[in-house]
């Protein structure tokens, strides 16, 4: 049985190799290629705007960064796109803050964090409610710069507890420009702004660069592996692992005394029911051993020909007990070949908020793969679970997998599925060693990520970016060409290669994603176009219809509708 088992071990590790070598090659021209289309994308910005056609170079702007985010051109910063968001808010954004808007230094922090969306599923969300709710010294405010949904009610008790007020940019006629204003008033009101803003969101950095006095900035790093705009705009940059803050100093630029890191802000657990109960609720057997993954869809990718469960059917056969749990894929995932190799045992669920029960039901928790879940395997370990997690890409990609302050010490990784099957294997046979393992990482998590540490950590946060000096408006750098294993691998791990794609494609996508905002003539050209040549991606051509509405019609609909439904 064990030369059976080594002997798939190493035929997993081999295919492993064989694919990632495959990636290699295949990545260097795949990366060269959106790179060029990136670059190409910048070029028309600066003559828009030299050209006075402000908001145009705003939609050049966002489309180009939309591009950089889900098809990685070979770097992880853009100060040519940066500089050029900035040359457009210069000249049409130039804002001075009002006389007697600086804060008193003996007063309170007035601190306004700015996100794109928030939604009920979410790491970064939970990390920004966190944040307010534990920080009680401080005045917190939130401005929203794309919300079109209803806030989560949990988000706005916050802010409203801490005196703060909620912001939503996008509910006012205009577009970007105008956004981009109203965003800037509410930035001299404060005295540390923290962006938790989505990686190609370009309205924050327009408001900021038009500033004559601005606040001090702070970006949290919360989305490390892939492009984001912010680095000529950050006094600091908060990371929350090692591994996004080294990728901060090399690949972006970010200097060491303005690269920071801050533990994920969690809050203490109290079961709601034993793991006995919890099974029950689930509709498991009483004797059930569980292996619990919750992340949302789109974390569970096929690789080397492998889904999510393939490594674990092994472990699934040889013990009747055992049920692999996922949260997440459920009703978009095809595992027809592991549930029928482990037949009532493998239970995949759709995207919820109401993840208790799982929690509460799990022995073991494996992170979701190729995409790990660091926010999911805090919630895990606050339960006093051991946690599992793959470690297959090599040296130079440790952005790809999991690490997290508070989890690092006490993380099991595993290379690969037979490495993977080991461990869980070990934590499977004693009992004892898997409870031991659940309680060291509980205290790990609550020491670092929680009560008087996390706030000791915050406050250090507060006193560097105050005491670091303005950055200069001077453009520190340029775009330097730096490829590695990481780049190549990048594209088939988090990008969208699978459905190969083409660069016409690839741009109808980008447009897409910002049509709702771009000037009205802008906009229906492009829908034309699109709508003529059936590219639209995330809706149907029958339902593209609605791109046509600007997005601020669409805010302010959903917000009447709302407020008719409450009246009557």
């Amino acid at each position: 049985m064990a030369i059976e088992a080594a002997s798939a071990k190493a035929s997993e590790d081999a295919e492993l190799a064989h694919v990632l070598d495959g990636w290699r090659r295949a990545g260097r021209e795949i990366v060269s290629s959106h790179g060029a289309e990136f670059s190409r994308l910048v070029d028309p910005i600066e003559p828009l705007v030299e050209a006075g056609r402000f908001a145009d170079a705003v939609a050049a702007a966002q489309i180009a960064a939309n591009y950089a985010v889900f098809w990685h051109p070979g770097a992880f910063a853009s100060r040519r796109l940066e500089r050029a968001i900035a040359a457009t808010a210069r000249a049409a954004l130039p804002f001075s803050a009002p006389a007697g808007t600086r804060r008193d230094a003996q007063a309170p922090l007035r601190v306004l964090h700015v996100a794109t969306q928030v939604g009920t599923i979410g790491g970064h969300v939970r990390m920004m409610q966190r944040w307010i709710g534990q920080d009680r010294a401080n005045c917190h405010s939130v401005a929203l710069t794309r919300q079109t949904d209803e806030v989560p009610p949990s988000l706005a008790a916050a802010v409203a507890r801490s005196g703060g007020d909620l912001h939503r940019v996008n509910g006012r006629v205009g577009g970007p420009l105008g956004w981009a204003r109203a965003l800037q008033r509410h930035f001299a009101a404060a005295d540390i702004v923290v962006l938790h803003v989505h990686n190609q969101d370009v309205l924050p950095f327009l408001a900021l660069a038009g500033m004559a006095d601005r606040p001090k900035v702070v970006l949290l790093n919360h989305a490390d592996h892939v492009f984001w705009l912010g680095v000529e705009f950050s006094d600091v940059v908060v990371s929350t692992r090692h591994s996004g803050e080294v990728l901060a100093r090399e690949r972006r630029g970010i200097e060491p005394q303005r690269s920071l890191l801050l533990p994920l802000c969690v809050e203490p657990i109290v079961r709601k029911t034993s793991r006995d109960a919890a099974r029950r609720i689930l509709g498991l057997p009483a004797d059930a051993t569980v292996i619990l993954t919750v992340a949302r869809a789109v974390k569970f990718r096929r690789l080397a020909d492998a889904e999510f469960p393939d490594a674990l059917v092994p472990l699934l056969q040889a013990r009747d007990d055992l049920h692999l749990v996922v949260v997440g894929p459920g009703g978009s995932a095809n595992w027809t070949a592991a549930e029928r190799a482990a037949p009532g045992r493998i239970h995949a669920y759709p995207e919820t908020p109401e993840t208790d029960a799982f929690y509460e039901a799990a022995d073991i928790y494996l992170d979701s793969f190729p995409f790990p879940s660091n926010t999911s395997l805090l919630e895990a370990g606050l339960r006093g679970v051991p946690l599992v997690t793959r470690d297959p890409f090599g040296p130079g990609c440790e952005v790809m997998v999991a690490d997290s302050l508070g989890i690092d010490e006490v993380l099991i990784r595993a290379s690969g599925a037979g490495s993977l099957r080991q461990e869980v294997d070990a934590l499977l046979a004693d009992p004892s060693y898997r409870a031991a393992v659940g309680e060291m990482t509980l205290r790990s998590i609550e020491e670092a990520n929680s009560g008087p540490s996390w706030n000791a950590a915050l406050a250090q946060i507060y006193r560097r970016v105050l005491a670091l000096p303005a950055l200069s408006p001077e453009p520190r750098g340029d775009d330097v060409a730096q490829v590695s294993d990481l780049d190549f691998f990048l594209p088939f791990v988090f990008g969208t290669v699978h459905a190969r794609q083409d660069a016409r494609v690839r741009l109808a996508n980008a447009c897409e994603m910002a049509l709702k905002t771009l000037p009205p003539l802008k906009r229906l050209r492009i829908w034309a176009r699109m709508a003529w040549r059936r590219e639209f991606r995330f809706r149907t051509t029958r339902a593209s219809w609605r791109y046509l509405v600007p997005e601020w019609s669409t805010v302010l609909t959903r917000r009447l509708s709302r407020w008719r439904t409450t009246d009557a």
